[in-house]
Formats: C-alpha cells, structure tokens, sequence
C-alpha cells in the first residue's frame, strides 16, 4: 500500500542542488526508471558530502536504501545492483554524470560525479596527474590513479567495431534504454564474430531478438536466434528481470519515435 505523503517542511528540511538544465533539457528525454532514480540518488549523495561538486562513490549507490527501494521489482528476489549499474550507465552515456575508477594496488574503485565543468575539468586533470584526487578516494593515506570510464557497451563498441562518435554514442544509449545490456554486449560479439562490424548491423540483430525473441541460453555467433519453444509472450515473460516490462512493446520504434 503506498503511503501518503504529508508534505515538504521546506523552512526545516535540508535541499538538494540540482541544475535546472536537469528539468528541462534532460529529464523529458528520460523513458527509464532505473536512469532517472539512479540520477536522482547521485545529485543527493554529492549534497550530503558537500555539494555538486563532491564525487560519489558506486558502493555508496548501490548500498542507498532509498536507490534500493525504488528500483526493487515487487516479488523479485534478485537484488536492484544490476539495474542501478544500468541506470548509471545511461545516465553516463547521456552526459549527465561523469564516471571514473580510483585504482590502487588490486583495489578499484567506480565513482561518479555530477557532469559540470567544473568537474570535467577536475577528472581531466586527475587523470594526468596534474592535482590530487579528493581525500573521499583515498585508502589508508594512499593517493589513487585516476582513469575515466565508459559504460561497458561503449568499451566493447570503441575496442572492436570502431570510433565512437556523438551520433554513435546516441544509438548506445537509445538502444540501452530498449534492450537489456547483455544483449547490446552479445550483438556486438556477435557482429564482431561475423565481421560485419557496424552499428547498422549490430542494431538489426537487436531489432531481430526483439521482435522475433531470442534463446536465452544462446551464445554471440550462434545461428539460431528464435527462442526454443517459438512462442515470443514466453519468451517476454522470460525476459522481465531484465528490462522494464513496457520496453519491447515500444522495441525498435523507440530510435523513430525520439528524433520523428
């Protein structure tokens, strides 16, 4: 049963800073849940440590209840890691956030900040070496190395089929907002096992899963694309751990739909 809620107690209760670029160039594009409640939960963390300008930790995502909450599907037993790490991964590929590791030794660490100048800048001079990381990513008074980070799709996609672009990077987060990641992980796989090495043919194996359905028990470079028992609403309800339950009704409609 959702609870009513009485009302902010704005002259008492602490705010949380967050640009009004958010609210009118970049929430109306938003169609995920998991994208904007992972956003959210990184402009109020940095609030918490000191402003926008404060870096948040990935561990400190994944352990937030409020985060956790949210995106915890009713009657699921699977944990919400794995759609929070989805959620910051588009928020990454979008430009909202900014993602970079802190390594040490064996240790590595994800963190994030909110995207601003001002913190583009700082990861840009982290990385060279040219000032020290925040004290917040230090361990036992050891200074990390800094290196910027992409979501994994565009890891995969630069190492193996070519430049990412701005369009490029538009379609990654398109697709990451229709399709489960690992299925983005394994057409690129797939592609690459083929030699046909494109975006255009990455996006009409997705566009085939989707509409067709797809094994999910099947491996990059297999043949066979059609799920075992040939009967797509199984295979939908198969599939409801892994992406929002309205995404394949939109499928690869959704590319038409944003820039129609």
């Amino acid at each position: 049963m959702t609870k009513r809620f009485g009302g902010f107690l704005v002259a008492t209760e602490p705010a949380v800073q967050v640009p009004r670029a958010f609210f009118t160039d970049v929430l109306p594009q938003l169609t995920d849940e998991a994208e904007i409640h992972a956003t959210l939960a990184v402009f109020r963390l940095a609030a918490d440590a000191g402003g926008i300008e404060s870096p948040v930790a990935q561990a400190a995502l994944l352990r937030d209840r409020p985060l956790r909450a949210a995106l915890r599907r009713v009657g699921s037993p699977r944990e919400p890691d794995r759609r929070i790490g989805e959620g910051l991964d588009l928020a990454v590929g979008r430009g909202t956030l900014l993602s970079f590791a802190a390594e040490m030794a064996r240790d590595r660490a994800l963190w994030f900040y909110v995207n601003t100048p001002v913190n583009q800048a700082l990861v840009g001079a982290m990385s060279r070496g040219a000032v020290a990381p925040p004290v917040a990513l230090w361990r036992d008074g050891e200074v990390p190395s800094v290196t910027p980070e992409r979501p994994n799709v565009f890891r995969l996609y630069e190492q193996n089929v070519g430049l990412l672009t701005p369009l490029i990077a538009d379609h990654l987060v398109d697709a990451l907002e229709t399709y489960p990641a690992a299925w983005i992980e394994d057409a690129i796989a797939e592609a690459v096992a083929y030699n046909k090495r494109s975006w255009r043919y990455i996006h009409r194996i997705l566009e085939k899963w989707a509409t067709e359905g797809r094994d999910p028990d099947a491996k990059p470079g297999d043949r066979s694309i059609a799920t075992r028992d040939g009967n797509h609403e199984t295979h939908r309800r198969r599939l409801a751990d892994y992406s929002h339950p309205d995404q394949f009704q939109r499928g690869h409609h959704l590319n038409q739909t944003r820039r129609g």
